[in-house]
């Protein structure tokens, strides 16, 4: 693991399960009006959320469950 990938880990939120990552994906849509996705990190073993519009941006597919 790279010192890069550890910063950019430790500056999101962990979410350790996929009940609560999806708790907080749908309040944070709500919130924000924003659509949200999420993805497993090797890094710290916990999931963390992101812009849906930034993972279509790069190509990647990261939706696990809704």
């Amino acid at each position: 693991m790279s010192k890069i990938e550890w910063r950019q880990c430790k500056r999101k939120n962990r979410y350790r399960d996929m009940h609560a990552v999806n708790q907080y994906k749908k309040m944070c849509e709500r919130s924000r009006g924003k659509k949200l996705d999420f993805y497993w990190c090797d890094i710290c073993n916990g999931y963390h959320l992101t812009s849906l519009e930034a993972t279509e941006a790069n190509g990647y597919k990261l939706r696990m469950a809704d």
